[in-house]
Order: structure tokens, then sequence, then C-alpha cells
């Protein structure tokens, strides 16, 4: 019987060796990192924790003052910038074109779609920079893929960290970026999590706003098992916003809009501003005594636009 499991495990072993070198082989520039689903080739979730607070300490945190108590902040997700990023350069333009909005931006992960693709995402950021503004941002699966964290790091050198942004009357609303690209927190980000809410829920601050890469709420298959984060996980999530007063949580991943509300914080995730979508938005998010949100289309606007229908959006 010994005898019998040992070849049968080594004929299975032998079937499968062509599959685990086919994926081995796909380290090139594509969609997906297919070894990467079983083996990262990253950093985990705690290695880029411990890399982000190493910067964090040495930087500090941001704080941007606004001109007014009511501000505008430009939002996208899921650019997927590859050698096309027709989108992003409406993004870019309008919110650049709209004097009266933050000077910051954000974009909720999945900036690049693959592989040598960084520079052309980064081409917006300049803009935005060369105009005295800011994009700040988290990662999305993508960006970490092909061991591509390292990329990420050199351009924004930190994935986990918080921002204030200061209001003429003094008043204060706290922005948290969390690093979700794994599809989890990791314990040592969770650890710093909780003892930031503790802190900052007590300082007064007139809104709490997360921004995250994974979705907490799962309903259907659309990102098969990379969909959102483990079921024990997003309870205490659900019950670390509730408790703490967090307003409202900004996420991306699945590529289409669904609104939540759990323990009164609104879970928002957005539409992806990728190219060659007939549905593709960016969210501008309207910040003052409540929040707000509208949903600006972008897609076929230039030559050679390509409609790519996607069937669980059609429902």
């Amino acid at each position: 019987m010994h005898m019998k499991n040992y070849f049968r495990l080594l004929s299975f072993a032998l079937c499968l060796s062509p599959i685990v070198l086919g994926l081995m082989s796909c380290g090139k520039p594509g969609n997906h990192d297919y070894l990467g689903f079983v083996w990262t080739r990253s950093e985990t979730s705690d290695q880029r924790f411990e890399q982000s607070m190493e910067y964090n300490l040495e930087h500090g945190y941001d704080t941007i003052c606004v001109a007014n108590e009511d501000y505008r902040v430009y939002v996208c997700s899921d650019a997927h910038v590859d050698y096309s990023s027709y989108n992003m350069d409406t993004f870019t333009t309008c919110y650049l074109a709209d004097h009266d909005a933050a000077p910051f931006c954000l974009c909720v992960g999945d900036l690049i779609n693959a592989t040598d693709n960084y520079p052309h995402f980064m081409a917006h950021v300049d803009r935005i920079q060369a105009a005295g503004r800011r994009m700040y941002s988290t990662p999305g699966n993508h960006d970490i893929f092909y061991n591509q964290w390292s990329i990420y790091r050199d351009y924004w050198h930190t994935s986990c960290y918080w921002l204030v942004v200061k209001l003429p009357s003094g008043a204060r609303d706290l922005f948290i970026c969390l690093d979700s690209a794994n599809g989890t927190l990791g314990q040592k980000q969770m650890q710093w999590l909780r003892e930031l809410l503790r802190e900052k829920s007590k300082q007064g601050f007139r809104h709490l706003i997360v921004y995250t890469h994974t979705h907490l709420w799962k309903i259907d298959q659309s990102q098969s098992h990379t969909s959102n984060f483990a079921m024990e996980e997003t309870y205490e999530l659900a019950d670390l916003f509730g408790r703490y007063g967090v307003d409202i949580v900004l996420q991306g991943h699945s590529h289409y809009r669904l609104t939540q509300v759990v323990k009164d914080v609104v879970y928002l995730r957005l539409d992806k501003i990728e190219d060659h979508y007939y549905n593709s938005y960016y969210t501008i998010l309207q910040v003052g005594e409540h929040i707000n949100w509208t949903f600006v289309p972008v897609g076929p606007q230039h030559e050679g636009w390509n409609e790519v229908r996607v069937p669980w959006i059609e429902k």
C-alpha cells in the first residue's frame, strides 16, 4: 500500500510538472503573474509594512491645508495603465482644470497592468506635481505582480500611511491608506491600524476616511479568489471601522461600483478608469459637513477606442 501511494504521488507530480513549468515561464510582461497566485515573489504584507514604517518614521506624515471647509477630492481606481492611458489623461486634465479642487488626489490601486508600465503612469503624476499638487496612492495586486514592490517603493516610498487635511476653521479630516495588495493587511499592519484608530478617534477629527485596494464585501466571483479579505479579517475591520467612527472606506479591485453601509460606515467601491471599456469612471468626493460623491464617465473620447462589455456589469 505504501509503494502504491508513492507511485500515485509520483504520477501526480509528473502530470503536474508541465503546468508548473508553464506557470514559471510566465515571468514576462502580461496581465497576471500566474505563479504569484501560489507563490509570491514579492515581499509579504508584513515586510512591505515594515519598510513603509521605516520611511514614515524618517519623513513623517503630511498635513495638507485646503482653502474651504468643503473641498473636492478626485479619486481614480484600477487604471491598469500600460502603453495606453487616455482615461488617465482625461482624469489628470480634468483634475488640474478644476482650480477649486483639493491640492491632492487619490488612486486606490492597480495603477499599472504588468511589468515595465510604471513610467507610463508616473508621467501623469509628474504633470500633477508640476502643477503644485500631489497624488497619493495605495498598491493593488497588479502593482506588485512580477516582484514589482521594489519599483513601486522607488516611486511612492510607502504603502501604508495617514495624512491630515486642515480646514480654514482649524478643523481636520484624517485620511488613512492601507496596503491590501495581497488581499490582507497582515498581522503587523492590522495591529498598527488598531492602535492608530484608537489614538486618532480621540483627537476630534471631523471625518475619518480610509482608502485601500481590495474590497471587504464580496457579492460575486468577478475576481475569483482574490476578491476580498478573509472572512475573519473582514469581521475585525468592520468592527474597527464602526467602533472608531470611520465615515467612508474607498475601495477598488472589482472594476465596478458598489455602495454598502455596515455599522454606519459607507463602503464605496469605485469603478475602474482603465482604457478600452465603455463604462469607465472616476470619482469626485465632496467632503464637507457630510461626504457625497459623483461618478464621472470617461471612455469613447479618442480614436481607436475599443468597447469591451463585461457581463457582470450588465446585470
